[in-house]
């Protein structure tokens, strides 16, 4: 179930918001260290912010993989749903990424 549009059940709170934003914004100016910096940060203070900082860590690895292969040309898709998420983070939703969203709730079953 993509869960890009739903608000998550308890809203997170102006903290846990910014920290989620930071991690999937912070990726224009520090592609892996502001979604790492933010999980390791918010892993046993916020599901939420700690969440959202992971999926913007593996949309950042997968990105970098792409990016590779296409020489470049779809870093600005990839950034574009790294601002988006941001926005969404802001507002309070549980934004999932496409294609990363399952793999990251597995991981987070198994850490």
């Amino acid at each position: 179930m993509n869960t890009s549009s739903l608000a998550i059940s308890s809203s997170p709170t102006q903290n846990e918001r910014i920290a989620a934003a930071i991690a999937h914004g912070g990726t224009c100016v520090a592609w892996f260290f502001a979604p790492l910096l933010v999980y390791l940060v918010e892993k046993d203070r916020s599901s939420y912010a700690s969440r959202q900082a992971l999926q913007a860590l593996v949309w950042s690895g997968f990105g970098t993989l792409v990016s590779l292969a296409t020489c470049g040309l779809a870093i600005p898709i990839f950034m574009g749903f790294h601002i988006l998420a941001a926005v969404r983070a802001l507002e309070g939703h549980d934004y999932e990424y496409p294609l990363v969203g399952d793999l990251v709730r597995k991981l987070q079953t198994t850490v």
